[in-house]
């Protein structure tokens, strides 16, 4: 009779079975996190079924750096200038739009402090409703004038219209 070799799958899910008590002795919020890694490394047991020589523990390990890798679409920094610091996560096009708005000597939680700040000029948005149809200009134009008249004129219209002709 010959000798019958253990799958990956049944290595890795041997595994992980020794991984819960890890997983117990985490919080709970950490045990969400925990679990996402445990399914990425489940994700590619196709491809280290094709390595049997290799330590399954380690084949693992690398089917969860290859997945966090694939999701670096975020950008994590952590800022620790003061006890306050927190942990941020950016999309990578957000943090670059911050790394180009950085001025010389300036912390990230700085920037972002100065665009909070700024205040935005009414010339930025002319021409913005240069699109709209004439009919449809119209018909905002009517409502702005109907919200900017007094109360009593616009309750006046209003009992009229109750009232009737």
């Amino acid at each position: 009779m010959g000798r019958t070799i253990p799958t990956y799958r049944l290595h890795l899910e041997s595994i992980l079975g020794d991984w819960m008590d890890y997983r117990r002795a985490l919080r709970e919020k950490d045990r969400e996190v925990f679990d996402r890694i445990v399914s990425k490394a489940r994700q590619h047991a196709s491809a280290a079924s094709y390595c049997a020589h290799m330590d399954p523990t380690i084949l693992a390990i690398l089917s969860v750096l290859l997945e966090m890798e694939k999701d670096k679409d975020i950008h994590m920094g952590m800022h620790t200038q003061n006890e306050m610091a927190k942990n941020v996560a950016l999309a990578d096009d957000v943090y670059e739009s911050l790394q180009k708005e950085k001025r010389e000597g300036e912390s990230f939680s700085d920037v972002i402090r100065r665009l909070g700040k700024r205040r935005r000029s009414l010339l930025e948005f002319a021409g913005a409703w240069a699109d709209i149809p004439d009919e449809e200009f119209r018909e905002m134009e009517a409502a702005w004038k109907w919200a900017n008249q007094p109360l009593e004129e616009a309750l006046g219209t209003r009992r009229k219209r109750a009232e009737g002709p």
